[in-house]
């Protein structure tokens, strides 16, 4: 079996792993449901990881040019300084010739503070409503196939954790005095603006010089919602790349695959007993309410213990196919094993005449072949000796509940006597 069916068949068998029924799940032993339950938070790591790269990965490949951050920046600081710097001249009044130098410092000094404000409250908004948008995705997936059992609950809270995990950081508050000097600093521009504006005696009343006014904070908002787009947040994409990339699946190995194909046996065991006390109770309570019509089954004894014959009959001959199915399918890979012999052979290294190169070739050949008939023959006897087993143990149950059988009609029997001795 190849890698890529390891991988396929293991993954189907842990996702069915979330739709068995609680009554199923609640007989498997504990150290399997253990085995299940890390299969199962690995496999959930490693899908949400795969999805989550997936969603990142398109904005994670954006590189815009450095310069025309520089050339925002310096738009932003431009508009702000103007503007800021009408309120400070009221502070450098007093300052003579140096007043409108120190008003523009103090102002170009106080648009770069808000700029940054501004830029750190979109920041943390856009990584905080990514990292919910992740775990509301989550969220619908459980809506759209609701947690059948304990082993699906732990799907969903496997793959929260993860994004908990990686990006937890983003739901963090914003703290107070940033939120604050983002607001309070473009209050204070959107003022001075509105000053400026109604200063230069512009037409078309307070409305449209209040709409004038807003421009210069609409360029400081739109400005750094561009940088966080094409800058910030592309960073921030492939920082959260790399750390879910730990996540993603490994490749399962073959003895992996045998551990998981091991727990589908123990699984479906649990199922073959589960199944088996329901179409027995259901044969109890037929009994019970209508009787046997035939008239063949005189007690509940005998009842079980028919019941037990032909249910034991039947899983005897499901093993008996199943064990013909896998010994035609491990017939079929040997005979097309064989066929590709051949094709695999590479001529060794040094100087051969055609006739030595044509013998190494046969000897290689059969010797390949030799040892594909050596794992044949011993992968069939394992499966002769896996489903012997099984096969022998069905033979003992259907001839212990013949005699159960055997027993209650002899008890029967010996009840009707005794009821016609007393009779008499």
């Amino acid at each position: 079996m190849t890698s890529t069916n390891h991988n396929h068949n293991s993954a189907a068998s842990i996702v069915a792993w979330q739709y068995l029924h609680q009554e199923l799940t609640a007989l498997l032993p504990e150290q399997i449901k253990s085995q299940m339950s890390q299969r199962e938070k690995r496999y959930a790591e490693g899908e949400k990881a795969k999805t989550r790269i997936n969603d990142l990965t398109p904005l994670a490949k954006r590189h815009p040019n450095p310069e025309t951050k520089k050339i925002v920046n310096i738009l932003v600081g431009l508009i702000s300084a103007i503007t800021f710097s009408a309120g400070a001249r009221i502070l450098t009044s007093g300052m003579g010739s140096m007043s409108i130098p120190a008003s523009l410092f103090i102002g170009g000094a106080a648009g770069v503070v808000a700029d940054k404000k501004v830029m750190k409250v979109m920041e943390h908004s856009r990584k905080k409503n990514g990292t919910q948008q992740a775990l509301k995705d989550i969220q619908k997936q459980k809506q759209a196939h609701p947690s059948k059992n304990e082993f699906g609950e732990l799907f969903y809270e496997a793959q929260t954790a993860l994004v908990l995990q990686v990006e937890g950081q983003c739901l963090e508050k914003l703290p107070l005095t940033d939120l604050g000097l983002a607001i309070g600093l473009s209050g204070t521009e959107y003022a001075m603006s509105l000053g400026i504006v109604i200063g230069l005696g512009l037409p078309g009343g307070i409305v449209l010089n209040a709409i004038a006014a807003s421009l210069p904070v609409v360029m400081l908002w739109g400005a750094a919602s561009l940088q966080n787009d094409a800058f910030e947040m592309p960073g921030h994409a492939r920082s959260l790349i790399g750390q879910y990339e730990d996540s993603l699946p490994k490749e399962i190995t073959e003895l992996e695959a045998n551990q998981i194909a091991g727990i589908d046996e123990e699984v479906a065991l649990k199922q073959r007993e589960l199944a088996y006390e329901q179409a027995l109770n259901l044969r109890r309570e037929k009994f019970v309410s209508e009787g046997d019509t035939s008239g063949r089954l005189k007690n509940w004894d005998m009842v079980e213990a028919d019941f037990q014959i032909g249910w034991y009959l039947t899983e005897k001959h499901q093993i008996e196919k199943e064990q013909d199915e896998k010994r035609e399918q491990r017939y079929f890979k040997f005979k097309e094993d064989v066929a590709q012999v051949a094709e695999q052979y590479e001529p060794p290294a040094g100087t051969y005449s055609p006739e030595q190169m044509a013998q190494l070739k046969i000897e290689w050949v059969q010797a390949k072949e030799e040892q594909l008939k050596e794992s044949f023959a011993h992968d069939i006897q394992w499966l002769n000796h896996k489903y012997g087993n099984k096969i022998k143990h069905y033979e003992e149950e259907i001839a212990a509940a013949e005699r159960r059988y055997a027993e209650a009609e002899s008890r029967w029997r010996e009840e009707r006597h005794s009821e016609k001795v007393r009779a008499n």
